[in-house]
């Protein structure tokens, strides 16, 4: 992308260029979808004053979403230099420059269904449809119209076809509305739909995120529970959790796996910069269908794949804040 056209995709924006970056490397199997999911990343903020001009800082070295088919993160702020701050308490923004950091370490998609992709309203969440447009990063749970936001994101690999939505239910972001930009909201006779006409249209295996719970609890309350277990019985194959700050159990119900939070990932939303989190892999191979936690931590902003004690001290965490479940991941 030439910088003329940078600027024309970012109107009144501070004109920066986009760099295009492969995409993320696949796995080579025919017959094998690798799917990588991490929590919260708000590359603004004090992680911003840190990164200062390396737009990579976070990602060095980090190769778990280059060697994966599908690999999402929630991006839990507007993209954009721009815009008037709603009334609330944290507005949380991310320059576009940093668009060149995710796409590098191979995040091929975005969530946008959460409660500060409109922290600086229309001219924000407007703006950052064409950053990741421009930087050919994927979004959902958010759009232009109601449409938009309730399309998944798909991906499509021999005979198996993976749709993921995303949605958010809370009231710090409007729902998108018919000629309106928003947010996919969570409401479970909306999700249904949106799951049987992906279904129609060929999806033999279904994610959904969502942007839930109460921030820093370790445990998922009883309507969570009951919200992620229909969502199972009404096909959906994997829940996919975020918002609390922390990592939370995986449960198994029947067929499918829910991940009630994982966390922060790179979060630059306040000043911790080390701390333990994990990236939740998903792998189809035929009809095997197989979950792993790899424990990861951010060292000082870095991200790291955790090894022996470190890498055993998160695991053994989760599986004690799944105790409570009838089924865990082994």
């Amino acid at each position: 992308m030439t910088r003329k056209n940078a600027c024309v995709l970012s109107l009144l924006l501070v004109c920066n260029t986009i760099v295009l970056f492969p995409a993320a490397s696949q796995s080579t199997d025919s017959s094998k979808i690798v799917l990588r999911f991490a929590g919260d990343v708000l590359l603004g903020g004090h992680y911003e004053r840190v990164a200062g001009a390396d737009v990579g800082l976070a990602f060095h070295g980090f190769t778990l979403f280059q060697n994966s088919d599908v690999s999402i993160v929630n991006l839990e702020n507007p993209v954009t230099a721009r815009g008037t701050k709603t009334p609330k308490t944290f507005n949380f923004r991310m320059h576009p420059r940093f668009l060149q950091g995710l796409k590098a370490a191979g995040i091929s998609t975005v969530s946008l269904a959460n409660n500060h992709v409109f922290d600086y309203g229309s001219e924000g969440l407007e703006d950052t449809f064409r950053w990741l447009d421009s930087a050919g990063i994927r979004y959902i749970g958010a759009g232009r119209v109601w449409a938009d936001a309730h399309t998944p994101y798909t991906f499509l690999k021999g005979r198996q076809k993976v749709a993921v939505f995303g949605y958010y239910g809370g009231r710090e972001a409007p729902a998108a509305g018919r000629n309106t930009g928003g947010v996919a909201t969570r409401d479970l006779r909306l999700i249904i739909r949106d799951i049987k006409l992906a279904r129609v249209e060929g999806a033999t295996y279904i994610v959904v995120i969502l942007h839930w719970g109460t921030e820093e609890a370790e445990v998922p309350d009883a309507s969570q529970r009951w919200f992620a277990h229909s969502l199972i019985d009404a096909g959906v194959d994997a829940v996919i959790g975020h918002h609390p700050h922390v990592l939370q159990g995986v449960e198994r119900y029947r067929s499918g796996v829910i991940v009630y939070s994982l966390g922060n990932f790179v979060f630059g939303g306040n000043s911790r910069s080390t701390y333990d989190t994990g990236v939740f892999e998903i792998t189809l191979s035929g009809r095997d269908t197989t979950y792993r936690l790899i424990p990861v931590g951010v060292r000082n902003w870095h991200l790291a794949e955790l090894t022996a004690g470190d890498s055993l001290r998160v695991w053994e965490r989760v599986q004690r804040l799944s105790k409570s479940f009838p089924n865990t991941i082994p």
